[in-house]
């Protein structure tokens, strides 16, 4: 018997997904239609299919609804186009377990299968360095990318600086503290610096912080913040330290050097600034939702010594819809608030409240051609059913608007 099914059209690519699978421990196979994949799943009961949502005759969401239906146990991830969000609500809703974006790479694919195949609490919870990041996004990936080759070993104790920049909740003191991990650092040698801070006593307390960061790392949360003042004391306590710590600076944007409110002293921003990190938003990172989610309420249930939670398919389908402008933190947030509102460890959509509240995306992702159709038929209708004023408002030629037309089989009214 086979842990995983991979229903996929592309043949070489089943194949490939299939073997890579192998090689790390997963035994796999591969259908590439409807009625073969049903008749494996019957021979194989695996207990994860990986499903492609357009096959060349079959109905993806279909197939996945018989599957659950013959064995609800099983997890199942869609994989879906770029953009193809309207296609995961879908999915979640019907019961899916996650989603993966196509193209994905074929160690985001078995990143997937471990995850979803860790069985006991507290499995994968404990993570240190680039593992930090959860996700298996392409933004993720260059994410620990990024970390990884800052972190390289230096031929001296301190690291050069880096510049970690991120908007508002996207993570960056966890990008920080993966940057330290994978430099070998120890947990009690990361030291963070709130420069939001307006303290009477900065020089002292910077004093202190340099002096435990000693041999580890600084991490000066929102830079812009500190002082000119206190910016010229840390550059001489760093000027002056025996043994100077590792430098990060985190920030919302990227600094500017200068005097003045919001500027950086030269000598301190490139001390700062040798390296950098850009954090993406959450947005650029959707198919990271459901595993931060996952992760999130996990860790909570353990940390409070309770069962393994379950988010439901409408819950799973909920968070996809919210486009969470406070990013992780704001997902992080809703997360913690679900679980205080669950009830026999699930939690539902209804538990799902993030406090920036937005509308949540339509179901129904509306298509190229449906787009097309639309503004045509709007364009058509402002003009009065004049070709050659409604080609103009589209900013076509009339030439091309009567071809569209004609395509679509409209008239002018």
């Amino acid at each position: 018997m086979s842990e995983v099914l991979v229903i996929d059209d592309e043949t070489v690519l089943a194949r490939a997904m299939v073997s890579f699978l192998e090689r790390r421990g997963f035994p796999s196979v591969y259908a590439v239609d409807g009625v073969s994949a049903k008749a494996m799943f019957q021979r194989e009961q695996p207990r994860l299919v990986i499903l492609d949502y357009k096959l060349n005759e079959d109905d993806g969401l279909e197939l996945l609804e018989w599957i659950l239906e013959s064995d609800p146990r099983t997890q199942i991830v869609m994989m879906t186009g770029h953009g193809d969000v309207g296609v995961a609500v879908r999915a979640m809703k019907a019961g899916a377990r996650d989603f993966i974006v196509k193209p994905a790479s074929l160690a985001s694919i078995a990143a997937i299968a471990r995850d979803l195949m860790l069985d006991e609490l507290g499995a994968g919870l404990n993570r240190t360095g680039v593992e930090r990041i959860i996700g298996r996004s392409s933004a993720a990936n260059s994410l620990r990318t990024a970390i990884t080759g800052l972190a390289r070993p230096c031929d001296r104790d301190t690291r050069p600086g880096v510049l970690i920049v991120g908007a508002a909740g996207t993570g960056k003191t966890l990008a920080a503290r993966a940057l330290h991990d994978a430099s070998g650092g120890m947990p009690e040698g990361f030291i963070c610096v709130d420069c939001t801070h307006r303290r009477e006593d900065m020089g002292a307390h910077l004093a202190e912080m340099v002096s435990r960061a000693a041999r580890g790392t600084l991490v000066l949360r929102h830079l812009e913040h500190l002082s000119e003042t206190a910016q010229g004391q840390l550059l001489a306590l760093l000027d002056d330290a025996a043994t100077p710590p590792s430098l990060i600076a985190t920030a919302n944007q990227y600094l500017s050097p200068g005097n003045g409110e919001g500027l950086i002293l030269p000598g301190l921003l490139y001390r700062v600034q040798v390296g950098w990190i850009d954090v993406p938003s959450l947005g650029e990172r959707t198919s990271d939702i459901l595993p931060i989610a996952d992760y999130t309420a996990s860790r909570i249930a353990r940390d409070n010594g309770f069962g393994r939670p379950r988010l439901t398919a409408e819950a799973r389908a909920r968070l996809l819809q919210l486009d969470w402008p406070g990013n992780v933190a704001e997902l992080v947030n809703c997360i913690e608030r679900a679980m205080l509102l669950q009830t026999d460890g699930v939690i539902d959509a209804g538990h799902i409240r993030p406090i920036t509240a937005r509308c949540p995306v339509d179901d129904d992702v509306p298509t190229l051609q449906e787009l097309e159709l639309g503004a045509i038929r709007k364009a058509l209708g402002m003009a009065g059913g004049n070709v050659s004023r409604a080609a103009g408002l589209l900013g076509v030629s009339r030439d091309t608007l009567r071809y569209r037309m004609e395509k679509f089989a409209l008239s002018r009214r």
